[in-house]
């Protein structure tokens, strides 16, 4: 009876350890995106960038200079907020990602997703992977979802996309 109770015990401590360990993995993979949204709202566009998976200095500026195009281009990021889920339908999709390589290693990652007001008054959706399993919180990549369910939408998505290239 008594190993019974002890391995009771043991069975109880382990998964108190793992529940602790999952929201804490939790906690700082939210601390990142808050980080990562608070840098957009605030033009902090370096601040956004090093919070990517880190690849090269160069990886670093050339994603900095992303988010400042999408920001120059659309506005609206001093309006996003979480959402639960992307909505249905068609959309045109435009992703910034960490430096190539790190995207091919992780298999599992977190998703949170945003949306905001443009400039146009037109929503645009965001959806911003996370590292998992147990390593350090890293943005893996931000992509960007525009309504895309008519000519008019399709027209308007495509020429940001265009614009935030250029």
């Amino acid at each position: 009876m008594k190993l019974k109770l002890f391995s009771l015990g043991t069975l109880v401590l382990c998964t108190s350890f793992a529940s602790n360990a999952a929201t804490s993995s939790d906690i700082n993979t939210t601390a990142v995106a808050s980080k990562f949204i608070d840098a957009l709202q605030h033009q902090r566009y370096e601040d956004a960038a090093v919070l990517f998976a880190q690849g090269e200095r160069g990886d670093i500026i050339a994603t900095e200079h992303t988010l400042k195009r999408i920001d120059d281009s659309l506005g609206g990021f001093s309006t996003i907020h979480p959402i639960a889920t992307l909505p249905d339908g068609k959309s045109v999709k435009l992703e910034v990602i960490a430096h190539q390589h790190m995207q091919r290693e992780i298999q599992k990652f977190v998703q949170v997703r945003f949306v905001s007001t443009a400039s146009d008054g037109q929503p645009v959706f965001y959806e911003l992977n996370l590292t998992a399993d147990g390593m350090p919180p890293q943005i893996l990549s931000f992509a960007l979802h525009f309504p895309a369910t008519d000519t008019q939408s399709y027209k308007r998505a495509n020429e940001l996309v265009s614009t935030i290239n250029h």
